[in-house]
C-alpha cells in the first residue's frame, strides 16, 4: 500500500465515511459534499472532450481522449448507492480508461432516489444501452462498466437485457460492486472496521432510499440473486479491506458456478473504489490499466 494510498484512506474515514454513516432521510448533505469533492477533482486534459447526449431521453455525456475508434464505446454506470453521484464526478476515470482502452465512454446519468425509486436505474441504463444500438454500434463493439451501487446496476442492466432478448455487450467491468441489497455478505462483519468509507449501517439506509419496501433479493435490484447463466466475460475489482469484498466474491462465484467467465482481482487494503483516485495513487493507475487491457481483450 502506498504511502499516498494511506493518506488518503486517513482522510476518507474522517470524512466520508463519518458523513455515509450519518446518513438519513435527508441526502441533500451528502450530494452537495460530494458535488464540492468532484469540483477538487485534477484539471482534465486539454483535449479531452466532454459532449452532452441524450439517450433517448435519458441525459449522458461523451467523454473521449487520444485516438479512439468511434464505433468502440464503453457504457458507464456511476456509483453512489443510488442516490448521490453525476457524470461531472466521474471525468477523470472516463478519460483514463477510455483513453488507456481507446474507447469513447457514455457516462450515463441516471435518475436518483428516493425521488426516483427502483427500477428507475435499471430503465434508464436499459434505454441508454438500446440506443447505443440504434445509434449504430454493434453489442459487440460495446463494454458496460460501473463502480460501487453503478456496478450493481451495469449486473442489473446485463439482467434485463437478458431476459428482454436484447443482444448483449462484448464485456463488463466492475469496479467494487454493490450486487446484494441485503447485506448480508460475510465482510459486512469482517470488514466494517477496516473500510475506511462504507458501513453496512450507510448501504442499509441507501437500500431503503432506493427500494423503499420492495424486496432487497430482487434479482434486478440484487443481481447475486438473479440468473447469472449466459453472461459476457465480466471483471470484477474489489479492495481486501471493504465491507463490499464478499458481494464481489460471491458475484464471481456465482458467475462461474453459472458456466460463466470472470475474473476478480483483489487490491491489498485500498479505499472503495480507489480507481477514481488514480491522478493521486498509484494503485488507481495499475487497477485501470488492467481495465484497459480487458476492454481491448473484449474488443480488439
Amino acid at each position: 500500500m502506498s504511502l499516498r494510498a494511506q493518506m488518503i484512506s486517513f482522510v476518507l474515514r474522517r470524512t466520508l465515511r463519518k458523513q455515509f454513516d450519518t446518513l438519513d432521510e435527508d441526502v441533500t448533505g451528502l450530494r452537495e459534499l460530494l458535488a464540492d469533492s468532484s469540483r477538487m477533482s485534477p484539471d482534465l486534459p486539454e483535449d479531452v472532450t466532454i459532449t452532452e447526449a441524450d439517450a433517448d431521453g435519458v441525459p449522458a455525456e461523451w467523454v473521449s481522449y487520444g485516438k479512439i475508434n468511434p464505433k468502440q464505446v464503453i457504457l458507464y454506470l456511476h456509483g453512489g448507492g443510488y442516490i448521490v453521484g453525476t457524470p461531472e464526478g466521474y471525468r477523470d476515470l472516463a478519460w483514463r480508461i477510455g483513453g488507456e482502452a481507446g474507447r469513447r465512454m457514455l457516462l450515463v446519468d441516471y435518475r436518483l432516489a428516493p425521488e426516483n425509486r427502483f427500477p428507475a436505474a435499471v430503465e434508464d441504463a436499459t434505454t441508454a444501452y438500446r440506443w447505443l444500438l440504434a445509434e449504430g454500434h454493434s453489442p459487440q463493439d460495446i463494454v458496460v462498466g460501473g463502480d460501487s451501487a453503478g456496478g450493481g446496476l451495469a449486473m442489473a442492466l446485463l439482467l434485463n437485457l437478458k431476459n428482454l432478448g436484447v443482444p448483449l455487450p462484448a464485456g463488463a467491468f466492475l469496479l467494487s460492486p454493490w450486487v446484494d441489497l441485503t447485506t448480508s455478505g460475510d465482510s459486512m462483519e469482517s470488514n466494517e472496521k477496516s473500510d475506511v468509507m462504507l458501513t453496512p449501517g450507510s448501504l442499509r439506509t441507501m437500500a431503503s432510499h432506493y427500494l423503499g419496501d420492495l424486496d432487497p433479493r430482487a434479482p434486478l435490484a440484487s443481481p447475486l440473486y438473479g440468473d447469472l447463466s449466459g453472461l459476457p466475460p465480466i471483471l470484477v475489482h474489489a479492495s481486501s479491506s471493504e465491507v463490499l469484498l464478499s458481494d464481489a466474491e460471491r458475484l464471481v462465484n456465482r458467475i462461474r458456478e453459472s458456466g460463466g467467465e470472470a475474473q476478480l482481482d483483489v487490491f491489498a487494503k485500498m479505499p472503495h473504489v480507489f480507481q477514481v483516485l488514480a491522478s493521486r495513487i498509484p494503485e488507481g493507475k495499475t487497477a485501470i490499466t488492467q481495465v484497459a487491457e480487458f476492454i481491448r481483450a473484449r474488443v480488439p
